[in-house]
């Protein structure tokens, strides 16, 4: 299930990016230009690691499908 594994790593990787970035724009002072700029890469973060989530969640929805209907 190699397409099942390549979106896994790919979520993962997303939710390893969204954690840095969170990271990062709990170090900037609040309200800088700095901390806005920031906060708007933890939400493209955020919004990336949910599309791949969902995207991960539907190829295994459609592989245990296969499953049950070839059986």
């Amino acid at each position: 299930m190699p397409a099942v594994q390549d979106a896994k790593n790919r979520r993962d990787a997303a939710l390893q990016k969204w954690r840095r970035e969170l990271r990062l724009f709990q170090t900037l002072p609040h309200g800088s230009p700095e901390w806005e700029e920031q906060g708007r890469a933890v939400e493209q973060a955020r919004a990336r690691y949910d599309k791949l989530t969902a995207e991960y969640l539907d190829i295994l929805t459609r592989v245990e499908s296969s499953k049950h209907g070839a059986a």
